[in-house]
């Protein structure tokens, strides 16, 4: 009779070698997050540390690095900023930060509330929610893209008392960033944002939304944006307003159009606007901000004059020279320069 050669045995090392392999991957998985834990806990002590020498000091409470093997994440229990040179103090409740292992340049982070910001011309303010993420990717430039999500956000001020006065509140908040061709797209969006103010009681819940992008400002998110005043940065910049909007439920306005900015900080472009019941929306404006009520209701009339209808809504082109806005011949204000 024939015998198989050896067939249970070569079974068996190939157990043995599946087994060999295994073990050297999770040491080397081992090793790998151990050796990145560390690297992460060198950086962060060496932010903190180069902060204090400009003049910041950040405390990050029981700082843990925790997720093996699959995940990488710093955890703090709260989290304290104090820039005494700019008056600046903030203090957050706990941090947690993660990425997956297998996609480090990829980070998602979520921070508790209450955050107390308390500067040195206003009363603290302190803004509470129920889940705040944010998420951002890096690549080879730096920074490529961020998210932030905040829900249930409430904005109030701290009284001396200890009590709180309510400001603001909204459904949802969020904000989007990312490189495009070595532009800034920009995205920001608000649900149901309503004022808590008593004088602005008659102002209901609005959503709101921006989207435009800032041409050649992609290297913002590589950090040359720190420090810098708005003004500092959108000067001699063009860009694209694809839609700035808000809407009442009974009445919306959107506007959209190309723009620049000077170097002196003035706003130029060409832009259409798109109302449904100016009227209404010129009366909030004015109830919301009764500086603006004049030249709220002298669009709401031109609007009614030279404005065409396109689906319910009132269309107008308004035109903006260095700071001076008009529809056609008709002045209607000015803006003045970003600071």
């Amino acid at each position: 009779m024939a015998t198989s050669s050896g067939g249970p045995g070569k079974a068996g090392r190939a157990y043995l070698w599946i087994i060999a392999i295994v073990v050297l991957l999770a040491a080397g998985l081992s090793g790998a997050w151990y050796y990145l834990a560390n690297q992460l806990d060198t950086r962060v002590a060496r932010v903190i540390e180069d902060a204090r020498v400009r003049g910041t000091a950040i405390d990050c409470a029981n700082q843990t690095v925790f997720g093996y093997p699959f995940r990488l994440g710093l955890r703090c229990d709260a989290v304290t900023l104090d820039a005494p040179r700019d008056g600046v103090r903030a203090t957050s409740g706990a941090l947690r930060t993660a990425a997956q292992i297998y996609q480090p340049n990829r980070i998602v982070a979520e921070l508790d509330a209450p955050l107390i910001v308390d500067t040195a011309d206003a009363p603290p303010l302190e803004l509470r929610w129920q889940l705040a993420q944010a998420s951002a990717s890096f690549w080879t430039d730096g920074l490529d893209r961020a998210a932030l999500t905040i829900e249930a956000p409430v904005v109030a001020l701290t009284q001396p008392a200890a009590d709180r006065l309510p400001l603001a509140e909204a459904a949802r908040v969020e904000a989007h960033l990312r490189r495009r061709d070595g532009d800034l797209d920009v995205a920001l969006s608000s649900r149901d944002t309503r004022s808590l103010a008593p004088q602005l009681s008659e102002v209901p819940p609005a959503t709101a939304g921006l989207d435009l992008t800032i041409r050649g400002a992609a290297d913002w998110l590589g950090g040359r944006a720190a420090g810098a005043t708005l003004g500092e940065l959108m000067a001699g910049r063009e860009g694209a307003l694809r839609m700035l909007s808000i809407d009442f439920g009974d009445a919306e306005m959107a506007l959209s159009g190309e723009f620049s900015v000077g170097v002196d900080g003035l706003l130029s472009g060409d832009f259409e606007l798109a109302v449904q019941d100016p009227a209404r929306i010129a009366a909030l404006v004015a109830a919301a901000a009764p500086d603006l009520a004049s030249p709220a209701q002298t669009i709401a009339t031109a609007l009614s004059f030279a404005g065409r209808s396109e689906n319910g809504r009132s269309v107008i082109g308004l035109n903006v020279r260095n700071g001076n806005v008009a529809a056609g011949v008709v002045p209607l204000g000015r803006i003045p320069p970003l600071r």
